[in-house]
């Protein structure tokens, strides 16, 4: 429930808007937090307690983009402006999916702990989740609870929302409306547009000369080290629980992953989980990767169609993630990079 280290230091002052709808959606983040934060006039106290007043918090945010526009830097910053003293939570979504309680019940303990809550890349591949996450924000709703979302699809637009007119449908196309102001983040990915630190490196091209290029990484690399054919790395998320996993490889100071590609959905979740750990884990290895493909090309969304579609918009975020990771440089059959 508390924010990954990655962004502990995000704040208003450090998220740079590069569109208008960035900027507006700045904005209005920083409005939520001066309307949790605002104290209430005598008038209102008193119009309060006469039991005139709606004692509600300020309507809970829902940030909607394409990859690498800033939503999640936006969520941080909220939880960072307001707490403490305000108690807020930070979960990613697969937090929430892996609950075993009824989602309503998971709700209900939120709201009893917290008074914000802050929900972070709400996924729209499985019906079964967004069922859940449709019960948990109308539970959080009626308690008065805000929860702050992020996503690259609106409520309304939810797979679940195709299946039928019944309580949990209208309540995603229509009350959530009410209880959640969607917010576009739109814009290019920075991730892939500007300069950004990355420590890691990848090399596309023929396999002998990719792979030379990274057997010289790893002879100059020092500590704990690992070489990987990306054959490995996918017996290793069949055999290993996720969490075990995580843990083995952030002991390690360098990950070397060769050959990577990406065949169907399988490929693509695999991969997705150990990317998006690796991103925010504070003490994740330097990663290197070889590919005959750039990652772009390795699951495009515009190749696929339905659920697979969904699949490769939601591995989209984790190429834009690679790129923060590593610098992806084209070589030779030689192992010379191009220019």
């Amino acid at each position: 429930m508390t924010l990954p280290d990655r962004f502990r230091d995000a704040t208003f002052e450090n998220y740079e808007p590069q569109t208008p709808s960035q900027a507006e959606a700045l904005r209005i983040a920083r409005e939520f937090v001066a309307g949790v934060r605002r104290t209430p006039s005598w008038t209102e106290r008193i119009r309060k307690f006469l039991g005139a007043m709606d004692d509600r918090l300020p309507q809970g945010l829902y940030f909607v983009g394409p990859a690498g526009t800033g939503k999640t830097h936006l969520l941080a910053a909220v939880y960072n402006a307001l707490g403490p003293p305000e108690d807020c939570a930070f979960l990613h979504s697969s937090t929430l999916f892996r609950q075993t309680e009824p989602p309503d019940a998971f709700a209900h303990r939120l709201a009893d702990q917290y008074a914000v809550c802050c929900l972070d890349e709400v996924e729209i591949d499985d019906p079964a989740n967004e069922m859940r996450l449709a019960g948990v924000m109308k539970t959080l709703a009626a308690r008065g609870v805000p929860l702050l979302a992020t996503s690259n699809v609106a409520p309304e637009e939810y797979l679940a929302t195709q299946l039928g007119d019944g309580r949990i449908q209208r309540f995603l196309r229509t009350e959530v409306r009410e209880a959640y102001r969607v917010v576009p983040v739109r814009g290019e990915d920075y991730r892939r547009t500007r300069e950004v630190q990355q420590s890691g490196q990848g090399w596309i091209g023929p396999p002998e000369g990719a792979r030379r290029a990274m057997r010289q990484a790893e002879a100059d690399a020092s500590g704990p080290s690992r070489w990987w054919s990306f054959a490995d790395l996918r017996r290793a998320t069949t055999e290993t629980a996720h969490s075990n996993l995580v843990d083995d490889l952030t002991a390690l100071d360098h990950l070397f992953i060769e050959g990577v590609t990406i065949a169907d959905t399988d490929d693509a979740f695999r991969l997705l989980r150990i990317v998006d750990a690796l991103y925010l884990h504070a003490d994740a290895p330097t990663l290197y990767f070889t590919a005959e493909q750039p990652p772009d090309d390795w699951f495009a969304p515009d190749q696929h169609a339905g659920l697979a579609q969904a699949v490769a918009e939601k591995f989209d975020r984790t190429v834009s993630r690679l790129h923060a990771l590593c610098r992806v440089q084209k070589v030779g059959q030689e192992g010379v990079p191009h220019s």
